[in-house]
């Protein structure tokens, strides 16, 4: 019964191998191997701890002690790596060994009693029933014993405390973790409070924002655990040189927890375990979009398919009208008349002369572009005037802009001065890259008010140099983004024993919502444009080409009308001079 008892355990585990850690005899060993590998279980035995390492064969890995004087000195020796949550222990005895105190919080024990007890007064086998126990071992007090569930021959396994279980381990008991802080710009002359006020200052987001993110997520973290926090500065994040630095602190595992966000790079994951993705700031292409309102929007308004089906229903309305006329004067009217009502005219006001329809064409079609058009669709699309441009890497490489940036160790070594798996980065690298791409951030300022140049930086960097620009300049920056959020993340040691409860507790943190939330109140905003963004102020240049054909329009129009005159002057004297030849004859007529 106990052997089967040993294999349901370890398979509820998902277990389908195991090693023994006891120095039994050759035959005992093999009598247990026997037994076990008819339930499936391959069985592998260890005397000692350079055995448990040879006998490795998977990521999680089950192993059995069973208390007796033979194995009681090899437990001593197995490195607390073993004891890391990978490793399912099944202990079987009436008590947990002493040295058992000295492991990982993360350790994965159960503590099988070896002595079933009765159920039932009955003598019969079935009744008899195991006792498990959750070992659970806490850093500062010690080893605790709680059921978690119980096995015998009729119910097989039963599970009775695996969600207290769960709960148990996630509640640190007020145990004290250090979060390493690098002290970023803050310093006692340039602040007048403690470090940690300094951290918890919302008002002055523009500085160490990756410093408060990654202290506040830490916090967040360790809050959620019921463990007590130990703030630790350091002069630095990442240097390996320098001992007071945050990536050392975490790398020997002086610290638990990084107090700074640092972005996942091919060098540090052998050193450091991430646990939850953090971005408080964007890095990408900041530029000067141009300038949309431009004078095409008042010369085609409409796209070409909605001027073919006005033309359409135009001539569909001056056919109807033409038929349905029932003087010559309504026929002859039929056109212009449509085209009035169509443009919102008063048709009624129609003049009746060729000059006069012409100028009232003219008056009409300006009152559309200018009036008409302007209170209604050009106010929708200069909504987004001036954010306008290039939106993505690939259209910004097809664009007259320029690129470069500011010399970054990720921004070199993750993006630009390496071959990356984003094709959009490295179309628009083939298209824009040049020798002189790494600027100082001032003179990239000054490319971008130009509007030159797509410069690739922080915003975070960027935001400062911003209150030099004009509030024209504000309402036309455009920002292309070039990393990814799940980049930068909070840190914590290699293996360490607290990574997965510290990931559990970052996975919270995003289902919640509190990680949005401190993210929407550290990110910075962009300045606000106090210009309307219903439409940009039109200028003479918009509106030029509407003029002169507004111009043009009158001048065909007096045109027209000198025409119109000098006709009706030729027609006036060509029927007086009928008139005066028709008078003659008459008169010579009478005469004879």
């Amino acid at each position: 019964m106990l052997i089967q008892a040993i294999a349901e355990l370890f398979k509820i585990k998902f277990i389908s191998s195991l090693i023994v850690l006891t120095c039994w005899p050759a035959v005992d060993r093999i009598r247990l191997a026997r037994e076990l590998f008819k339930h499936d279980l391959a069985v592998s035995f260890s005397c000692g701890p350079k055995s448990l390492e040879d006998a490795y064969k998977s990521r999680v890995q089950g192993v059995l002690y069973i208390e007796d004087d033979s194995s009681l000195d090899q437990l001593q020796k197995v490195k607390p790596k073993y004891f890391s949550n990978w490793y399912k222990w099944v202990i079987v005895g009436e008590s947990v060994p002493d040295s058992v105190k000295t492991v990982r919080y993360d350790a994965d024990i159960l503590l099988l009693k070896s002595l079933p007890i009765k159920e039932n007064g009955d003598d019969l086998t079935e009744n008899f029933t195991y006792y498990i126990d959750d070992v659970y071992i806490h850093p500062r007090d010690g080893i605790f014993l709680y059921p978690w569930g119980r096995w015998n021959l009729i119910n097989g396994l039963q599970i009775l405390h695996e969600t207290e279980r769960i709960i148990r381990r996630q509640n640190l008991k007020e145990y004290p973790l250090k979060i390493a802080t690098p002290l970023g710009s803050y310093s006692l002359d340039s602040y007048n409070g403690t470090f940690l006020e300094y951290l918890m200052d919302m008002s002055i987001r523009e500085r160490d924002s990756g410093v408060r993110s990654g202290y506040s997520s830490s916090a967040l973290i360790i809050e959620m655990l019921n463990a007590t926090e130990i703030i630790v500065p350091t002069m630095l994040w990442s240097t390996e040189v320098n001992n007071s630095s945050m990536m050392l602190e975490l790398k020997y595992g002086s610290s638990e927890l990084g107090g700074g966000v640092l972005r996942m790079m091919p060098e540090r994951f052998a050193k450091l375990d991430y646990v939850i993705p953090i971005w408080p700031f964007h890095v990408g292409f900041t530029y000067l979009a141009e300038r949309e309102s431009s004078s095409n929007m008042f010369l085609e308004p409409f796209t070409p398919t909605v001027w073919w089906c006005c033309l359409c229903l135009f001539l569909i309305l001056a056919l109807a009208q033409r038929v349905t006329a029932k003087t010559p004067m309504e026929k002859e009217g039929a056109f212009v008349a449509t085209l009035a009502t169509y443009l919102q005219q008063d048709a009624s006001a129609v003049p009746q002369g060729i000059s006069g329809r012409w100028t009232f064409l003219v008056l009409s079609v300006s009152a559309m572009l200018i009036h008409a058009y302007y209170t209604s669709a050009i106010v929708s699309a200069l909504v987004s005037a001036g954010r306008s441009g290039p939106d993505s890497l690939r259209s910004l490489g097809d664009s007259k802009y320029s690129i470069a940036s500011e010399d970054y160790d990720y921004m070199r070594y993750l993006m630009f001065d390496v071959e990356t798996n984003r094709e959009d980065l490295e179309y628009l690298k083939k298209k824009k890259l040049t020798s002189k791409f790494y600027q100082d951030i001032h003179k990239g300022v000054r490319l971008i008010q130009e509007g030159q140049m797509a410069y690739h930086t922080e915003y975070n960097q960027l935001y400062p140099h911003l209150k030099t620009f004009t509030d024209d300049q504000l309402c036309k920056l455009q920002y292309v983004d070039t990393i990814p959020e799940i980049l930068a993340w909070v840190t914590t040691t290699k293996h360490g024993q607290w990574t997965d409860v510290f990931r559990i507790a970052g996975a919270w943190l995003h289902e919640t919502g509190l990680a949005k939330r401190l993210m929407s109140r550290l990110r910075i905003k962009p300045p606000p444009c106090r210009a309307s963004l219903l439409a940009e102020r039109v200028n003479i240049d918009d509106i030029t080409p509407v003029l002169i054909l507004t111009l043009t329009g009158v001048a065909v129009s007096v045109f027209l009308l000198g025409i119109e005159i000098s006709v009706q002057k030729w027609m006036t004297r060509k029927t007086v001079a009928s008139s005066s030849i028709v008078l003659i004859d008459s008169t010579m007529d009478f005469i004879h």
